[in-house]
């Protein structure tokens, strides 16, 4: 036996060492301008995708591989808006599409709700995928009022499909960057929600690929993923190691709000640099735990990066939302600087400050042996300039 186990070294390991293979598709418009912004970021351990049914539109895309749906039939020029057709044209391509997701462990699909392509063609997109034995998150984004009800209607009615066909789905509204911030300039305003989206996919991807102290290895995202329902990730960056300040950041984007009540799952991931203290990671863990079931399955990871001083950077993934909460958001927010391993903006995005939930959040972590002044009694947010 011992002489069995001298053998048995790092050379050895090597054939066990299978990074978790990644894929991040972006279907339509909107799912094509996120992946954009992925592509860029050469997110590590990731093959970038863009799925469209508008040759034009996705001729801008940059990605690793670029699909064109429904070629034959509508020779490269879009839905009209009309989800059965980029559902028809998604059907069309399925062996194609297998092709693309074969082998993966875990498949993002991005798209925005309420139009043709993605609407129609995400959830054919990530039941392919699920039929390959990866796991799928789903990240949609709802329209404003402002493009009309039947429009709403069709998102909201796209999205119950897309929930279905995915393991979790995290989803976004623009309507309310429309109520927070109606001045705020158009490019500029749909360019922070597909940062957000971009951060917080990649913020998750390099939770995994990426090694840490207390490790996150795949199969602990896939215990959180495969919880299902409604789901949340949350990313922000503090400026330094206070419990108050981090949660700040993590939790206060009036754009979106922070609820996640009765979630029964949970992934939480701290980068930080080396005077980090035990302390302050319970405290961050217990005021958090407020608002989530209180048998949730809440696993810690945490990792140790000297380049970052005091500033610290947290990522959470809650699933399992009941959904008498609401629709579940991506919320990101932070003080500067990148995504570990990527070059990510973390610049928060509300240029006023905005009461928010501390009040609440206090009281919980009170509850979990805190004191309430521990805590903001205010969050805020911030625009850049």
């Amino acid at each position: 036996m011992l002489n069995r186990l001298e053998e048995f070294d790092s050379q050895n390991l090597q054939e066990y060492v299978t990074p978790p293979r990644i894929r991040l598709m972006g279907v339509g418009g909107a799912g094509n301008n996120i992946l954009r912004r992925l592509h860029r970021r050469t997110i590590t351990g990731a093959e970038t995708i863009a799925l469209n049914t508008d040759a034009i539109q996705l001729n801008e895309c940059q990605a690793n591989r670029l699909l064109l749906l429904g070629k034959e039939e509508n020779k490269g020029r879009g839905t009209g808006g009309r989800p059965q057709l980029g559902r028809r044209y998604a059907e069309d391509e399925r062996e194609l599409i297998k092709a693309c997701v074969e082998g993966s462990d875990l498949v993002f699909v991005i798209a925005a709700m309420g139009g043709g392509t993605g609407t129609g063609a995400a959830p054919v997109i990530a039941r392919i995928a699920r039929e390959v034995d990866a796991l799928v998150v789903g990240v949609s984004i709802l329209p404003q009022k402002m493009e009309g009800k039947p429009k709403r209607q069709l998102a909201r009615d796209g999205l119950e499909e897309f929930r279905q066909a995915c393991n979790c789905v995290v989803e976004l509204d623009n309507q309310k960057l429309q109520e927070h911030k109606p001045d705020y300039p158009f490019k500029r305003a749909y360019d922070v929600m597909s940062d957000m989206v971009a951060d917080m996919v990649q913020a998750l991807t390099e939770t995994v690929t990426v090694p840490s102290t207390i490790n996150v290895d795949f199969a602990d995202l896939k215990r959180i993923i495969e919880a299902g329902g409604s789901a949340k990730v949350l990313y922000g960056e503090a400026s330094s190691p206070d419990p108050a300040d981090v949660l700040n950041h993590l939790l206060g984007n009036p754009l979106l709000g922070p609820d996640f009540e009765g979630g029964e799952a949970a992934l939480l991931h701290i980068t930080a640099g080396n005077d980090f203290a035990l302390s302050n990671c319970h405290e961050i863990m217990a005021a958090l735990r407020v608002d989530l079931a209180q048998d949730v399955n809440l696993i810690l990871g945490y990792r140790t990066d000297e380049t970052l001083d005091n500033r610290v950077r947290v990522v959470m993934l809650v699933s399992a939302i009941p959904n008498d909460v609401g629709y579940a958001d991506v919320i990101v927010s932070g003080s500067g600087g990148g995504v570990s391993g990527g070059g990510a903006s973390t610049t928060s995005v509300l240029s006023d400050s905005i009461p928010m939930v501390g009040e609440a959040k206090a009281l919980g972590a009170a509850r979990n042996g805190l004191a309430a002044g521990d805590f903001p009694a205010r969050l805020f947010f911030f625009f850049p300039s």
